[in-house]
């Protein structure tokens, strides 16, 4: 019988596309033979994705699939290496008509006028934007100054799990959408001392170091790390000042746990699988591990367990830094192949297509709000009740991904050490605040000089 439904859902998938509806143009509106370049990781994902499925609304239209993980083939060969360098030499070299871009990289094409807008188009075909997700199309906004040059079919976003059983059987209200971080960790605390037979049970369980729950709470904040103007650390501020305290304490007082950094992230989460933590932030597919892991681990338990926004920070309530768009489509400013690249571009993006990958949850969540009701049982609402956040990007104001990885290299160990001088009760906030505000102009100043050299 489950063979036959699926079957059948195929067949109407299948269907749909033969008759048009993927798309908003009639049937007999097809696009003349021609070849589009398209950038992807390699072309048999490319056809399994989206390829076949566009051919048969579309078959005179022939793909050139530039391989995107041909930036990878050189990597170990050269030291000074770097992603987005790489890619860049891919696209002058080749040219697509469609490129697949990254949030950062989309950003810096975009306001060098390298992408085409794509309003006029939507417009004529009446294309559904308003029905994807406004804080989506804010945020693609927001990185081409106000003009939209590209769409994102799907976004990737945190969530609190909680282990319903837990909460109840040690009576503490169970969490709720937008606590804030200062709430989260008091309620986290509430787990202290409670144990379940021979095992203590934390309140909330991550699976990396310190710095990075630091940067989890002040990424939700307008804190930034540096002036961009006058190329300062700004680590030394009241708010700087609030989070590092907040994070610290809660970790030396056993409030929240955090694994090793040198564990591997399968091995960092069974403590929320095995009942003896009763929070962990995680995307998506936690969910579908949940409900699998008890097939292959006889030491995770069954329990009941649901899901309530991240943390957001009080002054904005409805904004999270946890909502990212790893992948957008757009079209490239010099094509000479426009319309087509359009039509792949709005087919990628469409209803119908978004409700076919809404069937699977791999970790993406569709961007049309709406389509994924539930994600094992559970309410898909967390996942959408935020709007994307416009983090200050450090890399950003450095210019460079290049220069941003050479100062986090130089920065991060001692920022690292530092937090954990402070867990240890060896110094003080206001102690380790001036070492980093040192120690970090100095790490700086040292990646600007090495990228200039270069």
């Amino acid at each position: 019988m489950k063979k036959k439904w699926k079957r059948g859902i195929a067949l109407i998938i299948v269907m749909s596309l033969l008759s048009g509806c993927y798309g908003e143009q009639k049937q007999n509106e097809i696009l003349e033979s021609g070849k589009i370049k398209v950038m992807y990781y390699d072309e048999p994902s490319f056809y399994n994705d989206y390829g076949n499925l566009f051919k048969m609304k579309y078959p005179k239209i022939e793909f050139d699939v530039i391989n995107m993980n041909n930036v990878h083939v050189n990597r170990e060969q050269n030291g000074a290496w770097d992603y987005h360098v790489e890619l860049k030499k891919l696209i002058e070299a080749h040219k697509p008509d469609v490129l697949l871009l990254n949030e950062n990289l989309f950003e810096d094409y975009a306001r060098q006028g390298l992408l085409y807008d794509i309003e006029t188009m939507i417009a004529k075909d009446k294309f559904d934007i308003d029905a994807i997700s406004p804080g989506l199309i804010e945020m693609i906004r927001g990185k081409g100054d106000g003009k939209l040059y590209g769409l994102a079919p799907y976004f990737y976003a945190d969530v609190l799990y909680f282990n319903r059983d837990l909460f109840k059987q040690h009576q503490i209200d169970v969490p709720t959408n937008k606590m804030t971080w200062k709430q989260l960790f008091e309620l986290s605390r509430r787990f202290t001392n409670t144990s379940t037979g021979e095992k203590t049970v934390v309140g909330l369980y991550q699976d990396y170091g310190v710095e990075h729950m630091l940067q989890q709470v002040v990424s939700s904040s307008e804190l930034r790390l540096l002036d961009a103007k006058t190329d300062k650390l700004l680590i030394n501020s009241d708010g700087w000042r609030e989070a590092i305290k907040l994070v610290t304490d809660a970790i030396r007082d056993k409030y929240i746990y955090l694994q090793a950094s040198n564990r591997t992230s399968e091995e960092m989460i069974e403590g929320f699988f095995r009942g003896q933590a009763a929070m962990t932030l995680n995307g998506p597919w936690l969910a579908k591990e949940l409900k699998a892991r008890a097939l292959f681990d006889k030491a995770s338990k069954s329990f009941e367990w649901d899901i309530v926004t991240m943390p957001v920070a009080s002054s904005s309530p409805d904004e999270s830094a946890n909502v990212h768009v790893p992948e957008i489509f757009a079209i490239a400013g010099d094509s000479s192949n426009k319309q087509a690249a359009w039509e792949f571009v709005k087919f990628v993006n469409s209803a119908d297509m978004a409700m076919s990958a809404s069937r699977t949850v791999n970790g993406k969540l569709p961007a049309r709000p709406g389509l994924l009701q539930d994600i094992e049982g559970k309410s898909s609402e967390p996942f959408y009740l935020l709007t994307p956040k416009k983090a200050p990007s450090f890399e950003e104001s450095l210019g460079s991904t290049a220069a941003y990885k050479e100062f986090n290299q130089l920065f991060q160990p001692v920022l690292s050490e530092e937090l954990q001088a402070i867990i240890d009760d060896r110094q003080t906030v206001e102690e380790a605040i001036a070492v980093l505000e040192v120690k970090g102009q100095e790490a700086l100043q040292k990646a600007k000089n090495k990228i200039s050299e270069k």
